[in-house]
Formats: structure tokens, C-alpha cells, sequence
């Protein structure tokens, strides 16, 4: 078994189905979400057992939800509107790839599992090409919303699964993994799977009741797409820029997290959360480290994802609804002056910087994450059906070369506490990307879920040019709370 893929084709019962996507669903990035998971292998292990394993426990999920084996394409109505099928010649794929193995090995260049949890599981060292599943276009342009791939590596494993981002958001591939290992689990022990199908919704349009009459000037986190725009992208790259760009994994420990929070809420006589101090915290050393012109960009935004089922009301939105339900985002404002003010060694000084600007960005990064509410949707969803495409409208953001700032929160997602069995055990790693981005700086932070091996504390990952990173590694204020991994 150097190499093998398997086709799960959804039943033919329901071949020729489509699900009619809601308006959210179309202006979701139209790529893929990729998680990566890294598990230690003990000597000795089956890799055939292994493989059966994880191919039962993605048929079995998918029994649960045949949304999964789904195909995605883009329909001919005009509106650039995106559409889910059920095709019998379509599915999920399975692969697995065993780089162990003498006619595979020389692919595999980043050396054995100890060798990748020595740099942090560096996505540099774990190249898209050898660990994601390849993905197909078919002869009527359609794509696989799910590819999974199993890649046999010296002392251990890398699990990837790729879901198009139509078909699911970051809460919903969360509840696909947690599935996904609880057969992964049954299987590689023998037991009868137990299956439990997901409430499915196959109209997901009327999910949300829009509001009627919204004009463009009441949501300006919104703008229409320009001719030369990408939609879905707050970035725009001139020729030859930028030179060097790179991931980079940063760590705050447990006690950070809680002495960052004290500090924030001691400066300004609140209480924030964790997140809000520490997206306070990334979202100033970041705008300071990238050197911003003032004058060109003197207002800096921080859009933070918000799962908003739970915010709709009347009807409510189930918590375990599975689609994309993480729009809109909440948007921060601030100057960016007031971002990029350096932080000074002095401790009544700092004191101040604290007060005056930490403090304020968490204050402001509340009240954004407050205002995505029942409200907030119902206005999103009705200005989108106004509409003559489902593209017309893109974040008004300028994440490159601007200021702006995207922070996806993983880490409420634990895949690193899913537990895939007695062989597999639980992640040491997770790692996730919207899309490929290598070589290309799109203004994304993700926080991800904590590792086992260090407790609460939680790693963030930045995709920026060489020269910022440097500069943020070397930022009194960060490396006051983070530490640099890779």
C-alpha cells in the first residue's frame, strides 16, 4: 500500500439532488478548508487496520451526513451563484500515501515525526503537494467537497481533511471531526458502528427571514465588488511584492494568557475575556511590526469570525445547524495611529499604553462581537437577496497592502482532545488553512486549539513578508507574553 484512493459515492437514491444553498453559503470563500492533524505512532502498528479504520469512520460519518459527499460547482443562472449536488460519479475521496515505504520515501524530505515535533509542526515542513489529498475537477466542473488523505511518515501519521468552504464552515468541519473520530474510534475496535443521522437541511434558504428594505450606506463592513476585484478576498498583490513571505507559530502559555488578561482588565477597571485581550494584544503588535503609512491608511480594521447560531431569534438557529452560519464577522475600528504607538520601557509608561490602548482596542473588539446578532444577520442576509449576483458584495477590508486584520478563532475547536482510538490516540497538532496561500500574505491569524502538551495556552499562526515577522519576534510588548516556535 505505498499509495491508495477509495471513492465513497453518496446513494444512488439521491444522485441528481441538490441542496439550495442560503445567501451565506454563497459568499463564503469558494476553496477549501484544510485541517491538518499529526499523530504519533508506537511500534508496532498496522497501517492496514489503520487505513480500514479511517475509511470506516469517513463512510460511517458520512451515513450520518450525506451532505459530505456532496459535489460543488458553480450553476448557469446568472447570478455567479455556487450550487451542491449529489453525483453518481462524484464523493468523498479517500487516500492514504505511506512515505515509508522504498518507492515513496524520497518524496518525504521533511524527515520523521519527532524531527517535525522538534520544529512545531511547521507547515513549511508538511507541503500541501504531499499531504492533501488531490483534488479533481470533473469533466462538468464540478469539485469533491471532502478529500481525505492519510500520510504514513517515520514514527507517526498526518491525517488532512480538505471541505469546501460552500459546503460547511468552521463550526460545522469542527462537528464533521468529531464524528469523524468517533467512528474512526468503533472501528479500530471492533465495534458495531452506531450511527446517528445529523438533522439535514436541503433547503438552507429559508434558514434566515431577511429584513426588508437595507440599503448598502447601513452595513459598511460591506462593499461592492469592483471590476478588477477578487471576490471574497481582502487582499490585492503588485507585480513582484511582496519578496519573502512565510508562516510563523507563536506560543502564549496558560499563565500569560491570564496575566495579559489581569493587566488589560487591571488598566481599565473591566473585565475582558481572554480572547478579547489577546486579540487586542496580536491586533496591535501586528499593525506596529508591518510599519503601516499613516497617511494612507489612518483607520485599521480587525474582523474576528462569530459562530451567530446561537444569536438568531425567532425562529432560533440550532446550535448543531450544519452549513455556514459565521457571517458577519465582527469588525473593530481604531486608528491606526494609535496601534502603531511603541510601547516604552518605562512602567508608568506602559501602564498608560495599556489603559490607553489595549484597553480600548478590547473594549472596541467587545462591542463588535456583541453587535452580531439576531439584527446584525437578518440585515446581512437582506442586503445580499437585493443582489443581481451572488458576488456583488466582498468585505470591505484591504488586508494587503493595508492594515486590516482577519482572526479566525479555532480555538474552542479541540480536535487536539479527539480521541481516533487505541492506534491513533489523540493529535499532538492540529494545523488549518482557507485556501493556498503559500508564498502569499493574506492578513489571516488563526488561533488554534491548545495542544496536549501545553495545557491551556494556545499557538497563533501568521502569514506574513520575512521583514514584519522579524520585527514582530522582536517587539518588546509581544515577546513579553509570546513565545516565537517556528
Amino acid at each position: 500500500m505505498a499509495t491508495n484512493t477509495t471513492l465513497i459515492a453518496p446513494d444512488p437514491a439521491i444522485c441528481g439532488r441538490k441542496i439550495n444553498l442560503g445567501v451565506i453559503d454563497q459568499i463564503a470563500p469558494r476553496d477549501y478548508s484544510s485541517v491538518l492533524l499529526c499523530f504519533r505512532l508506537s511500534c508496532p502498528y498496522d497501517k492496514h487496520h489503520i487505513s480500514r479504520s479511517i475509511g470506516t469512520g469517513v463512510r460511517n460519518a458520512a451515513t450520518e451526513n450525506p451532505q459530505l459527499l456532496c459535489c460543488v460547482g458553480q450553476n448557469n443562472d446568472g447570478r455567479e451563484e455556487m450550487e451542491l449536488q449529489w453525483n453518481a460519479s462524484s464523493g468523498a475521496y479517500v487516500t492514504f500515501k505511506d512515505y515509508t515505504a522504498p518507492e515513496m520515501s524520497g518524496l518525504w524530505t521533511s524527515g520523521s515525526f519527532d524531527d517535525l515535533d522538534r520544529d512545531h509542526f511547521a507547515l513549511e515542513k508538511l507541503p500541501r503537494r504531499l499531504v492533501h489529498g488531490v483534488v479533481t475537477q470533473s469533466s462538468a466542473g464540478l469539485l469533491p467537497c471532502l478529500v481525505v488523505q492519510a500520510s504514513f511518515i517515520r514514527g507517526g501519521m498526518v491525517l488532512s481533511f480538505c471541505m469546501h468552504h460552500t459546503l460547511a464552515d468552521g463550526p460545522s468541519i469542527y462537528s464533521f471531526a468529531q464524528r469523524f473520530a468517533k467512528h474512526t474510534r468503533a472501528a479500530s475496535l471492533g465495534q458495531e458502528a452506531v450511527c446517528q443521522p445529523l438533522l439535514s437541511y436541503t433547503d438552507r434558504s429559508i434558514i434566515v427571514t431577511p429584513e426588508a428594505k437595507v440599503e448598502l450606506r447601513d452595513l459598511l463592513d460591506w462593499r461592492v465588488v469592483a471590476s478588477d476585484d477578487k471576490f471574497s478576498d481582502g487582499t490585492a498583490y503588485a507585480p513582484g511584492e511582496p519578496t519573502e513571505v512565510k508562516y510563523a507559530t507563536y506560543f502564549i502559555s496558560e499563565s500569560h494568557l491570564r496575566r495579559l488578561r489581569q493587566e488589560v482588565n487591571d488598566a481599565s477597571g473591566k473585565k475582558f475575556s481572554e480572547l478579547e485581550a489577546v486579540c487586542a494584544l496580536i491586533w496591535k503588535c501586528v499593525v506596529q511590526a508591518r510599519d503601516i503609512d499613516l497617511a494612507r491608511y489612518p483607520e485599521a480594521k480587525l474582523s474576528i469570525t462569530v459562530d451567530a447560531r446561537g444569536r438568531m431569534l425567532d425562529p432560533n438557529v440550532s446550535s448543531s445547524y450544519w452549513g455556514n452560519f459565521c457571517e458577519p464577522n465582527a469588525v473593530a475600528r481604531m486608528p491606526t495611529a494609535s496601534l502603531r504607538e511603541a510601547c516604552p520601557g518605562e512602567a508608568d509608561a506602559r501602564s498608560k499604553l495599556l489603559r490607553e490602548t489595549l484597553s480600548e482596542a478590547a473594549r472596541r473588539i467587545r462591542a463588535a462581537i456583541t453587535a452580531v446578532d439576531n439584527k446584525a444577520v437578518r440585515r446581512l442576509v437582506g442586503l445580499l437577496h437585493q443582489m443581481p449576483k451572488a458576488t456583488s458584495l466582498t468585505w470591505n477590508v484591504d488586508r494587503w497592502p493595508g492594515p486590516d486584520m482577519l482572526i479566525v478563532a479555532l480555538n474552542r475547536h479541540l480536535y487536539n482532545s479527539l480521541d481516533f482510538g487505541p492506534e491513533l490516540g489523540m493529535s499532538e497538532a492540529m494545523r488549518f488553512t482557507i485556501g493556498n496561500t503559500e508564498g502569499k500574505p493574506d492578513g489571516r491569524c488563526l488561533l488554534m486549539p491548545p495542544r496536549i502538551c501545553n495545557g491551556k495556552g494556545l499557538e497563533i499562526m501568521l502569514q506574513y513578508d520575512v521583514r514584519t515577522l522579524e520585527r514582530l519576534k522582536g517587539d518588546q510588548l509581544f515577546r513579553e507574553f509570546f513565545v516565537w516556535r517556528n
